[in-house]
């Protein structure tokens, strides 16, 4: 209750602080393009700056995991995708003159002595082997340290436990036991390092995620990330889903059906998300030559606790935890602070708030990852991921000191044994930079964004606390402009009703590399005007032919941004950005691993929390959901009506096929739809499923729409949500009138232009905002950075013919959408970006829009749509593919750069002809 009543005393405390309506939040990168340097300033996509202190050593993308020999000089992390899977063996760490080897060599993991890796990573007390926790092998790998050459694998599978999700690890001091945490087995594997042989399984909580020793080695402490448990449908016929399985997601988020379940419904109960095995940690008294449970502890808030003024919508995700001789320090990503265990008690007694500059008030973004105490027991170190910088705690009055500048993303981190230097890695180092473009020059890793995102450590000396005032600073002024102006009425005032537009994978110079009011790469536009192509055989060219005109006409009649990026990289974290839940540890960590190939759900596996592994699906799950959840949760506690088509309710493990034409999907397992989305979504538009054209989709919008608020049927919501997935495009389906992968993007462009018509000539046109926007960039290329995208903004209250050039991220978006709405802010992401008011005006123009024809050599619509007639033989239809399957991205993405590189010579080649002038 004391621990309650702290945290409750602390937001309150800290909302009086809040900053005021005069304090205004913008991106720090001004009008400044996304940029790597790496001897300067970076710029990140999401607008924020990065100056990392110390040295920078780079490694593969995405390290997530870091072991630090006892002696200090190396330093290995582990690089857990996209690609490769490796590991960064990095000596005389410390030194000037460090050196790097990364094991495998290259980039793709297909030597097979390292088959994946996922954060769990130790080095025996002799520096001579190294081991390696290697995720869904179920395996741990060793390793020589000194050669980087395999000496074998631990099998982990045993009766129960057949597969597993091996991630963090520790050693025992003498090197003869490791204990390893199996994210889906819910157990800690006890390995017999001289025998090579498992010893022990100990059950622990949900999706364990960190691991760590007390310093007499008497305690082992476990942080449980998940929430449920998930299961099937207990009323599935596994040979007959397209009748057994169900039309729509079962439960709500908080129902007492999820709690309970149905089973007359064939629902499992998911139970409580305060439950002991959720958002806790364990710890672990010797019993015997095994271990046993001691205690389970929750920490941070529980889920529907009350945050100042509204109820917690996600749990704490305590994910990693470090221990003294008196205090276990467990940092909790969705609610920005520390909680301190007291060991000999084994409860919370404090909790130490993270939050940098009280004028940020209750929002959360901080993200705090990895957690690491000094040898002497005085400083407890914390990466906090969400604002690229390390916290610095002084131990004995559990005070926050400072903060430290590093990369992006700071995952985990290290002390060095004489506690002058901290060794940091940075899952995305500098970012992706350009990934196309005549001064782009592919290396082997090609250019796919996921292979670009590579990692780095930070070695720092670490700075007295007499400079730890500077430090901080410069980590706000890197994360948050704050400027004090008094608010004023602008052209937002105008708008009432918002409609925001998702579509799929493509970047700004795709389709808008040509607009000459932008900064655009024009070789790089296959999707844009007078363009060339042929079909993946070859069998069949066009010339000249306006891919997506309809993009174009509304660039020139409306305003676009040629600055905005999303945040995301690939579809996974791009649906979470995309309703405001910004990605944390769990999320992060499992998308780069599942677009590796290597974090896959096991239709056969039996393991208990096989069912999370979410991949690419476009809905947010429980563990997703942050403090103060979705912009669903947000506009129901604002009081603001929305209605949603086709957002969020593409689940994993779905059921499709061609013949879904309306939802999209079946549903087999009980995965809880956040309540305020379920109650307003439409139950017969179809979410992402390939074989369904964009323009049944319009079709379907449009009828609802005017059945719902058409003449007098009621008032438009304040915000309609609607998906037009296909630009995401697939294999050609010539018989179903997609005879070329620009097709897709036609039947995209054209549903677009047809939206936007339809709503243009509607009553709610003079007070209306439509957004248009990409949930990534992963499937195109572009010439100033892989992550930059479209965005479009179509309404009478908006400039004609205009490209702004402020720097704007998701956030961006979501914060002109609280501004419109008279809306606070959801967390730190939408705060600290800059609005989109320069591409406002107070001059409206109602003038309706008419839609563009498409060149039906390309794609017919009519011969799209014939296939929903009923008569239709659907075998004839061709089956959807998975959103974003690893393997097609990566083979498209091959193909795409021989295109992009053939059409480069080609025009140079026609350059070098030409007379000159």
């Amino acid at each position: 209750m004391l621990r309650i009543f702290f945290l409750s005393f602390l937001c309150l405390a800290v909302s009086q602080l809040s900053w005021s309506q005069a304090w205004q939040i913008s991106a720090p990168a001004g009008s400044e393009y996304a940029k790597v340097d790496k001897n300067g300033v970076s710029i990140l996509p999401n607008g924020r700056l990065i100056t990392p202190l110390g040295k920078q050593i780079m490694t593969a993308p995405h390290p997530y995991g870091l072991v630090l020999s006892k002696d200090g000089n190396i330093a290995v992390t582990a690089n857990s995708g996209t690609n490769p899977f490796s590991v960064s063996i990095i000596k005389n760490v410390r030194s000037a003159n460090p050196t790097v080897l990364q094991v495998p060599e290259g980039f793709k993991t297909d030597d097979g002595i390292l088959e994946a890796c996922f954060m769990g990573l130790a080095i025996s007390p002799d520096n001579q082997t190294l081991y390696v926790a290697g995720g869904q092998t179920n395996k741990i790998f060793l390793f020589d340290l000194n050669t980087g050459k395999g000496k074998g694998s631990i099998n982990c599978a045993a009766k129960n436990y057949e597969h597993g999700y091996l991630g963090d690890l520790v050693l025992s001091n003498d090197g003869k036991r490791l204990y390893v945490v199996d994210q889906i087995g819910f157990r800690m594997v006890v390995v017999n390092t001289e025998t090579q042989r498992v010893a022990d399984n100990i059950p622990t909580g949900r999706y364990p995620f960190g691991i760590s020793f007390s310093p007499d080695e008497q305690r082992i402490y476990v942080a449980n990330v998940g929430v449920f448990e998930y299961k099937p449908f207990t009323d599935l016929d596994p040979k007959n889903l397209k009748k057994t399985a169900h039309p729509w997601p079962a439960t709500k988020y908080g129902s007492k059906e999820m709690e309970e379940g149905n089973a007359a419904k064939g629902i499992p109960a998911l139970g409580s998300p305060n439950a002991p095995e959720a958002f806790s940690v364990w710890s672990y008294s010797p019993n015997g030559t095994s271990w046993k449970v001691k205690n389970k502890t929750k920490t941070g808030f529980l889920v529907g606790q009350m945050i100042e003024d509204f109820p917690a919508v996600g749990g704490s995700s305590p994910n990693s935890v470090a221990a003294t001789d008196k205090y276990v320090f467990v940092s909790n990503g969705n609610n920005d602070c520390v909680s301190v265990i007291d060991i000999q008690k084994d409860t919370v007694v404090y909790t130490i708030p993270l939050q940098p500059d009280p004028r940020l008030g209750k929002l959360r973004g901080l993200i705090p990852f990895g957690v690491a105490t000094s040898p002497d027991q005085k400083r407890l170190y914390v990466a906090e991921a969400g604002i690229n910088a390390v916290a610095v705690i002084d131990i004995p009055s559990l005070k926050v000191l400072g903060h430290i500048p590093t990369g992006w993303f700071p995952s985990k981190l290290k002390v060095s044994p004489d506690g002058r230097q901290l060794i940091v890695t940075n899952a995305k180092g500098f970012g992706s930079g350009p990934n196309g473009g005549p001064n782009f020059k592919p290396g082997p890793e090609g250019s796919y964004v996921g292979s670009l995102m590579k990692g780095t450590v930070s070695v720092i000396d670490i700075p007295a606390d007499a400079q730890l005032a500077a430090l901080t600073q410069k980590v706000i002024s890197n994360n948050f402009k704050f400027e004090q102006k008094p608010v004023t009425k602008n052209a937002l005032s105008n708008i009432e009703h918002i409609v925001f537009i998702s579509k799929e994978n493509r970047t700004y110079d795709e389709v808008f590399g040509q607009h000459t009011n932008g900064k655009g790469e024009a070789s790089l536009a296959r999707y844009g005007l007078k363009a060339t192509f042929s079909n993946r055989n070859k069998t069949q060219t066009l010339e000249n032919v306006d891919v997506m005109p309809n993009h174009a006409a509304l660039a020139k009649r409306f305003a676009m941004s040629d600055n905005f990026y999303c945040d995301a990289d690939v579809s996974a974290d791009g649906h979470r950005w995309m309703v405001g839940v910004y990605p944390n540890e769990w999320v992060e960590t499992g998308t780069s691993a599942a677009y590796g190939g290597k974090r896959d759900l096991i239709d056969t596996s039996k393991a208990p929390g096989n069912w999370s592994f979410y991949g690419s699906a476009g809905s947010i799950y429980p563990e997703d959901y942050t403090e103060a959840g979705s912009i669903w949760d947000h506009l129901e506690r604002n009081k603001k009506e929305f209605f949603n088509f086709g957002f969020g309710v593409e689940m994993a493990a779905a059921y499709s096929d061609s013949t879904m034409k309306y939802i999209g999907e079946l549903y087999t397992i009980n995965y809880p739809l956040p309540a305020p989305l379920y109650d307003r979504s439409s139950k017969i538009y179809p979410t992402y499923n390939m074989a369904i054209p964009d323009q049944f989709r319009a079709d379907v919008f449009m009828k609802e729409f005017n059945e719902k608020w058409g003449g007098t049927n009621g008032k438009l919501p304040s915000v309609l949500t609607l998906m037009l997935p296909n630009d995401h495009g697939t294999r050609e389906r010539a018989k179903a009138g997609y005879p070329f992968t620009q097709s897709y993007m036609a039947d995209n462009d054209l549903a677009l232009g047809r939206v936007v018509e339809f709503l243009s000539k509607t009553p709610y046109w003079k007070k209306m905002l439509i957004v248009v926007l990409e949930d990534d960039p992963q499937g195109g290329v572009d010439h100033i950075d892989a992550h930059r995208s479209l965005l479009l903004t179509i309404s009478p209250w908006v400039k004609k013919n205009y490209v702004g050039h402020e720097h704007y991220s998701f956030g961006s978006v979501f914060k002109t959408f609280w501004n419109i709405l008279k809306m606070p802010y959801l967390n730190q992401y939408d705060a600290s970006a800059t609005n989109l008011i320069d591409l406002f005006t107070n001059t409206p123009d109602y003038t309706p829009f008419n839609a563009v024809a498409i060149d039906k050599r390309l794609f017919d619509p009519q011969k799209a749509l014939d296939p929903f007639d009923e008569k239709f033989d659907w075998k004839a239809f061709a089956e959807s593919e998975e959103l974003d399957r690893t393997e097609t991205m990566q083979k498209r993405r091959a193909e795409d750069d021989e295109e992009l590189k053939k059409a480069k010579q080609k025009n140079v080649k026609q350059k070098s002809t030409k007379p000159k002038k």
